[in-house]
C-alpha cells in the first residue's frame, strides 16, 4: 500500500487530515476527565486526642479563728457573759479624696474697640513757643462699652504737644497715658495707649456741635508779641539797601558793555560796611519775628477729644505696687 501525497495535497485529503486531528484530540481529553474521576482520594490522616486538663477537688480545712482571751475582750454593755464570743464589728474601709481647691474664675477687664472718643479738659495752658509743656487732661464723661465702664470720669490723661504752623493749631499724637484717679484699689492705676487730640466744638446752651468739632488739633488764640520788632525790620532792611545806592560809582568798559563799579574811596568803604551790618541785623529780626512774634495759646479748660486709634483694653493696665507697712 503506497502512500498518496497527491491525495493529502487536495482539498479532500486536508479535511480528512483535520478530522484525524480532532478526533485524536478529542479522546486524548476524555482519557483525561476519566482518569481524573477514577483516581481514589487519599485517605485522611487520623489525629491523636488531644489531651485535656483535669481537674481535682480537694478539701481543704479553713485557719481556726484565735481565741481571745477574757482580760483582751472588751466589755460591751448587753454581752451574755464572759464566755460568750463578742459580735464581730464590721470595718468600714478608710478613702481619701485629694481635689484640688475650688478656684472663682476671674471676670475679664471690660474693654472698648478702636477709635473710641474719650472727652477731655485741658488742665493747663498751652502755648506753642514752650512745646516743653505736657498736654494734661482730665477725663469729663464716662466711657462705657457692652454695659461696663471701661474709663471712669476724673481720670487724668497725659501727652506731648507739637505746633502745626499750617494750621496754627497744636497739635497732640502718639503716645499717652491714662491715669485712674478714683478712689479704691484702681486709684494710680496706669494705661498706655496710642491716640491724637482733637478738637472738641460744643455748645453747651444749644447741643449743636461747631463747624470745628471732631478736626484734628487743638485751636487757641493767636498772640501777636512782634510790633516792634517788625518795624525794625522794615528799618535795617531799608537802611542797608540805601547804603549801596549812595556809594559812588565809576564807568568801566568791557565785553559786555560799560558797568558801573563802585569806587574805592573812604566814603565808599563807610557805607559798604554799614550796609553789611543792616543786613545782618534785619535777618536777624527776620528769624526771631518767624520764631517768636506769633504764637498760639490754648487756656485751660479747653474741651477736646482724645480719639484711641488701638483697642481700649484695661487688662493691659498697671496696677501701682503695694506698700506695705
Amino acid at each position: 500500500m503506497t502512500f498518496d501525497r497527491e491525495f493529502l495535497r487536495s482539498p479532500g485529503g486536508q479535511i480528512v487530515l483535520i478530522a484525524v486531528v480532532v478526533a485524536i484530540g478529542g479522546v486524548v481529553v476524555w482519557l483525561q476527565h476519566r482518569r481524573r474521576q477514577t483516581s481514589p482520594l487519599p485517605a485522611a490522616a487520623t489525629s491523636a486526642p488531644v489531651a485535656l486538663p483535669k481537674s481535682f477537688a480537694r478539701d481543704i480545712p479553713k485557719f481556726p479563728k484565735a481565741a481571745t482571751s477574757p482580760e483582751s475582750a472588751p466589755n460591751h454593755p448587753g454581752s451574755a457573759g464572759p464566755g460568750a464570743r463578742p459580735a464581730p464589728t464590721a470595718i468600714q474601709p478608710l478613702t481619701l479624696f485629694a481635689s484640688a481647691p475650688a478656684v472663682a474664675p476671674r471676670a475679664s477687664a471690660p474693654l472698648a474697640p478702636y477709635g473710641r472718643l474719650i472727652p477731655c479738659a485741658t488742665v493747663v495752658t498751652l502755648e506753642s513757643n514752650r512745646l516743653e509743656t505736657p498736654v494734661i487732661g482730665l477725663v469729663t464723661d464716662d466711657v462705657w462699652h457692652a454695659g461696663r465702664l471701661v474709663i471712669p470720669s476724673g481720670a487724668e490723661v497725659h501727652g506731648r504737644a507739637a505746633l502745626d504752623r499750617a494750621r496754627e493749631r497744636i497739635a497732640a499724637t502718639g503716645a499717652w497715658r491714662i491715669v485712674w484717679r478714683t478712689p479704691g484699689d484702681d486709684n494710680g492705676t496706669e494705661l498706655a495707649v496710642q491716640g491724637l487730640a482733637l478738637d472738641r466744638d460744643l455748645d453747651g446752651a444749644t447741643g449743636r456741635w461747631g463747624e470745628s468739632d471732631g478736626s484734628a488739633g487743638l485751636r487757641g488764640i493767636i498772640v501777636k508779641t512782634s510790633d516792634d520788632r517788625e518795624l525794625k525790620l522794615f528799618a535795617a532792611t531799608f537802611l542797608s539797601g540805601a547804603t549801596a545806592a549812595l556809594q559812588d560809582t565809576r564807568v568801566s568798559s568791557g565785553l559786555l558793555g560799560e558797568v558801573a563799579l563802585p569806587a574805592a574811596t573812604a566814603r565808599n568803604a563807610v557805607l559798604a560796611g554799614a550796609g553789611a551790618i543792616l543786613r545782618d541785623y534785619a535777618q536777624q529780626l527776620r528769624e526771631a519775628v518767624a520764631r517768636d512774634g506769633l504764637y498760639l495759646r490754648v487756656p485751660s479748660g479747653k474741651p477736646f477729644y482724645l480719639y484711641v486709634t488701638e483697642t481700649l483694653d484695661r487688662g493691659r493696665a498697671q496696677r501701682p505696687p503695694t506698700t506695705t507697712p
